[in-house]
């Protein structure tokens, strides 16, 4: 193979691998290259050097992505109708070729979003549907619980309007980079400072790593129709997440349907033991008073993006 100052993955004459200039010759990470080698030939010595920087790194979301005006008409229409066949499952009204809109709306709105590292999680796949949700169901009073940096809180805070009540709590906000000038903000759980939700169209999004369970009754209690799930993992995924806010509504539903009989389930994450007594949890009662749960499709086929994390909608009865 031909020496590439480029460092180039791909030779061919078929497209272009980006107009990169040439990697400067870094005298010191060479030298370092040569130490690990002589350490290792010789003395069987494995040297490690990490270098990190203060820089904050985007995700790569808003660093790759597609310029192509005709493929991006033809993934939008691939978009709308992913979204279109999601938001049919509900029951909900609203009008098709409004779909379309709020996609393009929403691409404007990703792309300038002020918080750009998503790390663990909504990216623009979770967000594309919550930002449809909302527009398509119009509520007077959005509920955030769990705010990390603020990315949900921008895309909620671009999809409401002005007569919509925003409320947003966390019992920590040290990570927040996003502030919604819609919201209210309390560094407390909901159930410390309860709105009035009465008589209104209540939204709530839940991303705190509490029991779903607990959430979902108090959704129930209050009257709150609709909800977003986020982590919304099963029995057979929730291993992955190192805080699971189990049980989560998928579980409700693994165990009403009697997927899983176990009064106690272990799971090993990261290297850490957990365990989950489910003899004393009613949790078939409370999901049964849920009208319609279903999960986010995947959107990686459409918008070459992988899911950040599992999502779900629900609405109460």
């Amino acid at each position: 193979m031909k020496f590439d100052i480029y460092k180039k993955k791909t030779f061919t004459t078929s497209w272009n691998h980006f107009n990169t200039k040439p990697k400067a010759n870094n005298s010191v990470s060479n030298l370092f290259k040569k130490l690990k080698k002589i350490l290792k030939k010789y003395l069987n010595f494995n040297l490690s050097i990490k270098i990190k920087s203060n820089k904050k790194v985007k995700d790569e979301t808003f660093i790759s992505y597609q310029t192509n005006e005709e493929i991006i008409k033809y993934r939008n229409i691939l978009l709308k109708e992913k979204i279109i066949d999601y938001l049919n499952l509900f029951e909900i009204k609203f009008l098709e070729k409004d779909v379309n809109k709020y996609i393009e709306e929403y691409c404007i709105v990703f792309s300038k979003s002020k918080v750009t590292e998503l790390g663990s999680g909504f990216g623009f796949n979770e967000g594309l549907f919550l930002f449809c949700i909302l527009k398509v169901i119009k509520p007077t009073i959005v509920i955030e619980s769990g705010i990390m940096k603020g990315f949900t809180s921008y895309i909620i805070d671009a999809s409401i309007d002005i007569n919509c009540s925003f409320f947003c709590y966390d019992i920590n906000f040290d990570n927040i980079e996003f502030k919604s000038n819609k919201a209210k903000y309390y560094n407390s759980d909901i159930t410390e400072n309860i709105p009035n939700l009465k008589g209104e169209r209540v939204f709530a999004f839940w991303d705190d790593h509490i029991s779903q369970l607990d959430r979902l009754n108090f959704s129930l209690k209050h009257n709150i129709k609709f909800n977003v799930f986020d982590d919304d993992l099963g029995f057979l995924t929730f291993h992955s997440d190192g805080w699971p806010p189990i049980p989560s509504i998928t579980m409700l539903k693994e165990i009403k349907q009697q997927t899983i009989k176990s009064d106690q389930v272990e799971w090993i994450c990261r290297g850490r033991k957990g365990e989950i007594n489910l003899k004393n949890i009613d949790m078939a009662k409370s999901y049964e008073k849920i009208n319609h749960h279903r999960i986010f499709p995947n959107l990686f086929d459409i918008t070459g993006y992988k899911s950040h994390s599992q999502c779900s909608f629900v609405i109460i009865k």
